[in-house]
């Protein structure tokens, strides 16, 4: 095969299965440990079949997580780009994508709900997510399973809270550079209460954040009904540090520390309450009833583009998702109503088509019905055909609530109303031998419906409701089994996707592109000796352009074939982990980015990084535990996202060595 790997993946040797719209994953390396749930009861974690990632509890608190991609970019084939404080963008078995298409890509979720409405999503949409909180984190790579509808295109990550008759947990964690974390969750019979407070004066000048969190989960029986509650707040305060801007200005001490945007900032707010009512039915059948809502809001300056117009966003939302189902197969539908608002202006004088003044004001209301079922079918005692397919219908009405027209390259559009209906068939067949091993194939599709700010935040060149459904379809193939003292994982994939929705380096959207993903994945961990483990994983993957496209600049002109920007050939990590005593643990972590374009036009690039993070940690007694970690160890220089826009090549710098110290408890 053309894709070849060979690359390590972190601690994750992924397992899950479904409970209604939940995916479960257990601990790796257990294999006597059985996965419950309706979809994969009585199936050991090596017997699951798709790829699944797993950061669980012991790994997170190793960790010890400042910023979600701290963990999640241990995962073969995720890279979460860092950019200022608390902000993220991702790929999942994609490239880094951005704007509409970064915030409908990916599905981010808690407890089994999205964080956000589809068509509302956020494109840093994990600072909103309770990580601190979490038992574990699960990122499925892929079209998600039919239980997800709408951003679940190029893959998932849900978050799961801490069960409430877990242990009572402390923390505390400071850096050499003036970061200060507290975490706090102390339960108390059916109750979880959670809270984190972290301050960050920031690595840059002028830069840092402050961030609150607060959870409070509930878990009861009353009569035949569990009932699984759980709501959350987060508040958001940021400084936020503009590109720097420059032939490889990350290399220079003299830029790489300052903010060429000090008045920069992002404020964001977000409330949200869930319930889960599940009760045993006659035959092995189950119900699930999870009604839920959410408010969001969001203002912050856009540092990013010339003008810097101010945005103030929002929506509120509120949902039902239902499920019936048994061992063998799932039936469900999932309705939600949301209703949002955008608000952008800029201040500053025109720059270029970016014009002084309005440039939209509008509101949306949001209809989203869906069905799907799903079914396992044992073809023999080995071979398992898992069927299924959803249905969505999406219909949203917008109403601008300023004056239509043109002012510079922003155009607000009369009233109107789209609809859209997106078909999602998923399949999967496995075969299990003998001594363990298992092999499988599974084909996708994966679909989303326009974000709201791809319909309505037109620009020239673009038409009202030329923005169409995007569709990604893949085939993936799998192995899992043991050789020797390591377990392994090993995929190949490939997806084909229609009516990409983009920015190009002009900031111009592209309503119609196609582009190819294919490559291949390994993760492996395994115990060395009685003292030392090693893991690794990682992915080789060629994203193209699968389309022409002649925008008259060199930047942004595509020729099929070419590669699509900040799309790495490489990404590898490694761990080796040591443990001298039972008190005293110790590891070294190896994490690779390779080579990527920085625009559309393959004109400009970025070579990567390789960067070492080492750990430790030491109990004192069984409930108090002292740990450290050095990022950056040998202090490289370099850029967690490199960017070309508007001529000028653009880079968030990366932390330089820093050193972070703290104290846990568990009482």
């Amino acid at each position: 095969m053309k894709y070849l790997a060979a690359i390590p993946l972190l601690f994750a040797v992924p397992a899950w299965g479904q409970e209604a719209d939940e995916i479960v994953i257990l601990l790796p390396n257990v294999d006597e440990i059985i996965v419950e749930g309706f979809y994969d009861k009585n199936k050991t974690l090596s017997q699951i079949p798709g790829s699944i990632g797993l950061i669980g509890q012991t790994e997170l608190d190793k960790v010890a997580l400042v910023h979600p991609a701290e963990a999640l970019n241990a995962v073969a084939g995720v890279n979460i780009q860092r950019g200022s404080g608390q902000e993220h963008l991702t790929a999942i078995r994609s490239p880094v994508l951005t704007g509409g298409a970064g915030a409908g890509s990916f599905l981010y979720l808690e407890d089994g709900v999205p964080l956000r409405a589809a068509g509302f999503a956020n494109v840093n949409g994990l600072f909103e997510a309770g990580t601190e909180f979490a038992s574990k984190l699960e990122v499925f790579k892929g079209p998600g399973p039919v239980f997800f509808g709408s951003n679940a295109v190029h893959g998932l990550v849900s978050v799961q809270s801490r069960d409430v008759d877990g242990p009572n947990h402390f923390e505390i964690l400071g850096s050499d550079d003036g970061l200060v974390s507290s975490q706090l969750s102390v339960a108390r019979g059916p109750l979880r209460s959670s809270v984190s407070l972290v301050s960050d004066n920031g690595f840059r000048e002028d830069s840092g954040f402050d961030q609150q969190k607060f959870q409070i989960k509930y878990e009861e029986d009353f009569g035949p009904w569990s009932v699984d509650w759980l709501s959350s707040f987060n508040n958001l305060n940021q400084e936020t540090a503009g590109f720097i801007q420059g032939d490889n200005a990350f290399l220079d001490d003299d830029i790489r520390f300052t903010n060429p945007n000090p008045e920069a900032f992002r404020d964001g707010k977000s409330y949200r309450t869930q319930a889960r009512f599940e009760r045993q039915l006659e035959g092995g059948k189950t119900l699930a009833l999870t009604p839920y809502a959410r408010r969001a809001e969001l203002r912050f300056l856009r540092h990013f583009v010339p003008g810097q117009a101010l945005e103030k966003n929002g929506h509120s939302s509120v949902g039902l998702q239902s499920a019936y189902y048994d061992d063998s197969f799932n039936i469900g539908a999932d309705v939600e109503y949301t209703k949002g608002k955008l608000f952008e202006f800029q201040e500053n004088p025109d720059q270029f088509s970016f014009v002084q003044g309005l440039h939209y004001d509008y509101e949306v209301e949001s209809f989203v019905g869906a069905v799907y079922a799903q079914k396992d079918v044992k073809l023999s005692d080995r071979l398992t055909l898992d069927i299924g397919a959803r249905a969505e219908y999406t219909d949203y009405n917008y109403d601008n609530q300023a004056s239509d027209g043109q002012s510079g390259r922003f155009i607000r559009v009369a009233d109107r109303s789209d609809d859209f209906l997106t078909v999602t068939p998923k399949a999967t067949l496995s075969y299990s031998f003998d001594n363990g091993p298992l092999i499988y194939a599974r084909a996708a599709r994966g679909s989303r419906a326009p974000q709201v700010t791809d319909l309505y935040s037109v620009q020239l060149n673009q038409v009202a409701g030329e923005a169409d459904v995007e569709t990604l379809d893949s085939l993936e193939v799998g192995f899992k089994g043991e050789f020797g003292a390591f377990y392994t994982e090993l995929a190949a994939f490939t997806g084909w996707k229609d009516n990409f929705f983009f920015r190009n380096a002009n900031g111009f959207n592209v309503v119609d592109g196609k582009t190819r993903h294919s490559g291949i994945e390994l993760s492996f961990n395994g115990d060395i000796t009685d003292w030392l483990s090693v893991s690794g994983g990682g992915t080789l993957a060629r994203h193209t352009y699968n389309f022409d496209l002649d925008e008259g600049s060199p930047a942004n002109n595509i020729t099929s074939g070419d590669r699509v920007d900040t799309a790495p050939d490489t990404l590898a990590q490694m761990r080796a982990s040591l443990y001298p005593t039972d008190d005293l643990t110790a590891e070294i972590e190896w994490r690779h980015v390779g080579s990527y374009f920085t625009n559309p036009g393959n004109t400009a690039d970025y070579p990567g990084y390789d960067i070492f993070v080492l750990r430790s940690s030491y109990d004192i007694n069984e409930t108090i535990r002292l740990f450290g970690r050095v990022d950056n160890i040998f202090d490289k220089r370099y850029a967690d996202r490199a960017d070309f826009a508007f001529g000028n090549e653009r880079f968030f710098p990366g932390r330089p060595r820093t050193l972070f110290f703290g104290v846990s408890s568990e009482f």
